[in-house]
């Protein structure tokens, strides 16, 4: 079964107003080898934006396969159904939480490392124990882990 991450955000109009009851969808397409072959992957994940606008997604880690050729689609609707944004190419590299913001910094980064295996990844955690709660298989040398908090 694959790690999850969860992914977070709020959702603003064009005056930095949150957006109640807008809608977060994201979708997951490619394909990844892992342990028992190589496997077409594809899911669709559906959320709903609180009063404030806040949101928050289980997602399915792409880092779990071996040749990193899976990414994520993240787009918002508001409340009319009119698409709000769209960021492509999102490459979630650990069962970390993190926000769509430092997401996007690093995936890019991240799906580099993944696809040259001895390349770092940049890993944002809110403490250090947070990065060091990981299981030691999700943990590697050349990770720099980003603490963002106290």
């Amino acid at each position: 079964m694959p790690n999850k991450a969860t992914v977070k955000g709020v959702l603003v109009d064009a005056t930095l107003s949150p957006i109640a009851q807008g809608k977060i969808i994201a979708t997951l397409s490619g394909s990844d080898v892992f342990d028992d072959g190589l496997r077409i992957v594809t899911q669709k994940v559906e959320t709903t934006t609180n009063a404030r606008g806040e949101w928050t997604m289980e997602l399915i880690v792409n880092g779990d396969g071996h040749n990193a050729a899976t990414s994520w689609t993240i787009e918002g609707y508001n409340q009319f159904v009119s698409k709000v944004f769209e960021v492509k190419s999102l490459f979630i590299a650990s069962p970390l939480t993190i926000s769509l913001g430092d997401l996007e910094k690093s995936s890019g980064l991240n799906l580099k490392a993944a696809r040259d295996g001895g390349n770092c990844r940049l890993l944002s955690v809110s403490g250090f124990a947070e990065y060091a709660q990981l299981p030691e298989n999700q943990q590697r040398e050349t990770d720099i882990v980003l603490v963002t908090g106290f």
